[in-house]
């Protein structure tokens, strides 16, 4: 049985991030994709997608996790009022 197929659209959607960031993702293997062809579309199966996110949850802490896989955006310094 053929897994669940998903464009870089429901990708970027799914993730809350843009087009371009899994595309780069995908390009540079941060995430899990499979290129249909040799120069066909880039897509995604759902369940592989889903295992490296929880992988990526697992790994992740509020002090940054062992690899970083995410890391929570700091907040901006305050600003001193003059």
């Amino acid at each position: 049985m053929i897994d669940e197929l998903m464009k870089p659209s429901e990708v970027a959607s799914l993730l809350g991030v843009s087009r371009t960031w899994v595309y780069e993702a995908a390009a540079c293997s941060r995430i899990p994709s499979v290129r249909l062809g040799d120069a066909g579309p880039v897509r995604f199966v759902r369940s592989e997608l889903e295992s490296w996110l929880r992988e990526a949850r697992r790994e992740w802490s509020p002090a940054g996790g062992a690899s970083g896989a995410l890391r929570p955006v700091s907040a901006a310094p305050e600003r001193r009022a003059a």
